[in-house]
């Protein structure tokens, strides 16, 4: 016994008042929804720019408090003239460089 595969019948064409339907309300009905879906990207980009804002301040903060403990711990061992004294000294430098780029960077971008 063989099953034949069934055989579609031909797909009825839409009418062409329900086309022109179709493309005349669909965009009436999601106007509102492209509306509000723009609305929410410029509050995004609105809230975006104050987020910024806070996480360089909070960043800064936290170089600010590494590079002034950095500071005692490398006047408490540079006496001892060691390697680790060397390193230290550099880190201060980076963190003094990367302090001063975020203050540039932030000049910047209040022009």
């Amino acid at each position: 016994m063989r099953i034949r595969p069934r055989t579609m019948g031909r797909i009825p064409k839409p009418d062409p008042i329900i086309l022109f339907l179709l493309l005349v309300c669909i965009p009436i009905c999601f106007y509102g929804q492209f509306d509000q879906l723009l609305q929410e990207a410029q509050d995004f980009k609105n809230d975006s720019k104050s987020l910024s804002r806070e996480i360089i301040d909070i960043i800064k903060i936290i170089a600010g408090t590494a590079l002034g403990i950095m500071a005692l711990a490398y006047i408490y061992i540079r006496n001892q003239q060691t390697d680790l004294a060397d390193k230290l000294g550099k880190a201060i430098i980076g963190i003094a460089i990367f302090f001063a780029m975020i203050a540039i960077g932030e000049e910047i971008a209040n022009i």
